[in-house]
């Protein structure tokens, strides 16, 4: 299940303890979805506009989208339209608005993309601009969103369930080990990952990675040609049980990533009381502060990573300290009661601001 997936189940779980009716729209397969849903396939937009007309469906797909998607939403007859994607698929979020009249509620995840990286500011600013009212993950991710012309801006962080994360059985694995999750693409940072542990001048702790993607041979080959192919563990797609148990069995938590937003895998890590080490990129300060509450390394720096993890690794007891300090942060801030709770709120306000517009 990934991050997105389970943002959606939780604040759909919040807005139904509410009191509030929820079903949803999703692209692909529509099982296991939290209320009634309906499967409605998106084809997204090239990161970059010069791709454009290299995309087959573009002229040809997109459009006939489009109606399928208002049509699913006039079907619904929603008073809001919760809105959960990246800035990709933005048209697809402008066309239901403009087209349908509904308010719309954005659960932003997503800010500033470092150079090099695939990015378009148009869709992004298409994205934030569609949305009456938009829930940002952390100050940056907000920040980001009102410089990009968004009106109604609220901090709402990410979450975790205190029923799921308190305890539970660790992983068997027979050695210490550092712990990554999440897909195997170039944001995630996992090649700096394999080139820290290479560096570790320990070679008791292994390397488990929980995901799969694109990157997967790639990464499998890396760590043959660093010499830790024995050491590095690719465990696929895991479900949320095995993941949990990952999470209480990790000596540390890496998140190397090249850019996030707020990564559901630190809120988690914390909440499992793991000690966790973080790339200091966009809200991931906000949460993970070094020294404090983790600890940060410049991203694409292995040195600074095997440094880090050496540290924590080393020195159970101040690693221990850390995870504690960051497990009571997250217990005051981000269970998903709290989160649900800021999200209606935005919710409500951006239904007041309009029936007054209405009014008026």
């Amino acid at each position: 299940m990934g991050g997105t997936r389970l943002i959606v189940d939780a604040l759909a779980r919040a807005t139904r303890a509410a009191g509030h009716e929820a079903v949803a729209i999703v692209d692909g397969d529509a099982g296991g979805a939290p209320v009634p849903a309906t499967a409605v396939p998106l084809y997204p937009f090239p990161a970059r506009a010069r791709e454009w007309w290299r995309v087959r469906h573009f002229g040809r797909r997109f459009p006939a989208a489009i109606v399928r998607l208002v049509r699913a939403v006039r079907r619904a007859a929603p008073d809001l339209v919760s809105v959960h994607c990246v800035r990709r698929f933005a048209p697809y979020v402008a066309a239901v608005r403009r087209l349908t009249g509904v308010p719309q509620v954005l659960s932003l995840q997503e800010a500033h993309v470092p150079p090099g990286m695939p990015e378009n500011p148009g869709l992004f600013r298409m994205l934030v601009r569609a949305a009456d009212g938009v829930g940002a993950c952390s100050a940056e991710a907000a920040a980001y969103a009102r410089a990009a012309g968004a009106g109604l801006v609220r901090l709402v962080p990410n979450g975790y369930d205190p029923a799921e994360l308190a305890g539970g059985a660790p992983f068997p694995h027979p050695r210490p080990y550092v712990l990554g999750v999440g897909r195997l693409e170039m944001q995630k940072g996992f090649d700096v990952l394999i080139d820290a542990l290479a560096r570790l001048p320990r070679a008791d702790v292994d390397l488990l990675l929980a995901g799969d993607g694109s990157r997967r041979a790639a990464l499998e080959a890396l760590a043959g040609a660093r010499g830790v192919a024995s050491r590095v563990r690719f465990l696929g797609a895991t479900d949320r049980a095995t993941t949990v148990a990952l999470f209480h069995g990790a000596a540390v938590v890496a998140c190397p990533s090249r850019f996030e937003g707020l990564p559901l895998v630190c809120v988690e890590a914390l909440a499992a009381g793991r000690p966790v080490v973080a790339s200091c990129v966009n809200g991931i300060p906000e949460l993970v502060a070094d020294g404090e509450t983790g600890l940060l390394v410049p991203p694409d720096d292995a040195a600074a990573l095997a440094a880090a993890l050496g540290r924590l690794l080393d020195a159970p007891a101040a690693a221990a300290a850390l995870a504690a300090r960051g497990r009571a942060k997250v217990a005051r801030e981000h269970t998903w009661d709290a989160v649900g709770r800021a999200y209606l709120a935005l919710c409500a306000e951006v239904l007041a601001l309009g029936a007054r517009a209405a009014a008026s």
